[in-house]
C-alpha cells in the first residue's frame, strides 16, 4: 500500500515539473507590468509561449478598462538545455482606451 501511494506521488510531482509557468502579471512602474510563460521539462521547442503571455495581458487590461500597449517582448532563443527551458516575457502597459 504504501509503495502505490508513494510511487503515484513522485509520478505526479514528476508530471508537475512538465507544467508550463505563468508570472505576472506583476507592476514594474506606473501602469506597466511584466508577464513570462516558461515551459517545463522536456519542452518541444514549439510552444506559443508569447501569444499567451500576450493574450494574458491583453485579459489582464481588459479587466481594469484599459488596453494593452506592447513595450517590449523577449523570447529564450534556445537551445533548451540544462534548465534553460523556452520563455516569453512581455512588458507591458495598461493604457486607457481612445475613441476613433
Amino acid at each position: 500500500m504504501f509503495k502505490k501511494v508513494f510511487f503515484s506521488f513522485v509520478a505526479i510531482l514528476s508530471i508537475s515539473g512538465c507544467a508550463t509557468k505563468t508570472i505576472g502579471p506583476t507592476p514594474a512602474g506606473e501602469n506597466t507590468y511584466v508577464i513570462s510563460r516558461q515551459e517545463g521539462a522536456f519542452p518541444s521547442g514549439d510552444e506559443p509561449l508569447l501569444a499567451e503571455a500576450l493574450g494574458e495581458g491583453s485579459r489582464f487590461c481588459s479587466s481594469l478598462g484599459k488596453v494593452l500597449k506592447l513595450v517590449n517582448t523577449h523570447e529564450n532563443p534556445g537551445p533548451y538545455i540544462l534548465g534553460n527551458y523556452p520563455k516569453a516575457t512581455v512588458t507591458f502597459e495598461c493604457v486607457n482606451k481612445t475613441k476613433t
